[in-house]
């Protein structure tokens, strides 16, 4: 019979949301929130990014990260350019204060995710990885309709 405590999408939900929660308390102290730092990561390790490719990345719409890197922007955190080739692409840096305040966090993180795993071993995270990765491809078939769903 089918129990939804041992469904994956409600698992991985809850965890998600409480994994989002926690480091939302770590980063806090820095008036930067999750979604911030998860933009800002990616836009320094790319060094230069567009708003499309972040928005991939990020998962979410580009209206959505479009008003995220709004507050960034007038927090001084990111500069946003257009494209000398096409109006409409625009291309994300960290400014230097920007890059400053990342710097500073990557510890913060660091410390977060081993707290986290703390007690498992990497053989055992290198699975949870791969499983999980396959189980996320397997969804994001089915959303495109070429996935299987059993009846």
């Amino acid at each position: 019979m089918f129990n939804l405590d041992d469904c994956f999408a409600l698992i991985t939900s809850r965890s998600a949301k409480i994994f989002s929660e926690v480091l939302e308390k770590e980063l806090r102290p820095s008036n930067v929130t999750r979604s911030q730092w998860i933009a800002m990561y990616y836009i320094y390790v790319s060094e230069i990014i567009t708003q499309r490719e972040l928005a991939d990345k990020l998962c979410v719409k580009e209206p959505t990260l479009a008003r995220l890197l709004q507050k960034m922007e007038n927090d001084g955190i990111v500069c946003r350019s257009n494209s000398t080739s096409d109006k409409r692409m625009k291309y994300l840096t960290l400014t230097e204060k920007g890059k400053a305040i990342c710097f500073k966090l990557v510890p913060v993180v660091e410390k977060y995710k081993d707290d986290i795993v703390s007690g498992i071993d990497d053989c055992e995270l290198q699975i949870f990885k791969k499983v999980l990765d396959k189980m996320t491809e397997n969804a994001l078939n089915m959303e495109k309709g070429i996935g299987k769903v059993n009846n």
